[in-house]
């Protein structure tokens, strides 16, 4: 997988639980769509964020195994 496309696709898989989720309650369905759009958007900029530490910690070499 592109490495660019991960984060959008985790960011889609979380909007879509949370519209998902929103529509067992009885709130409109414009209000589902708002918390689901915020819902991608808070998991697109979370798997970045994740991949980015990932990377680092993968660059910093382990003290305790020298």
């Amino acid at each position: 997988m592109k490495k660019s496309l991960k984060p959008i696709l985790e960011g889609l898989a979380v909007g879509c639980v949370f519209i998902s989720i929103t529509m067992l309650f009885s709130i409109p369905m414009y209000m589902s769509l708002i918390i689901g759009a915020l819902a991608a958007l808070g998991g697109y900029r979370n798997a970045i964020k994740m991949d980015k530490e990932k990377a680092e910690k993968n660059k910093i070499p382990d003290e305790h195994n020298e």
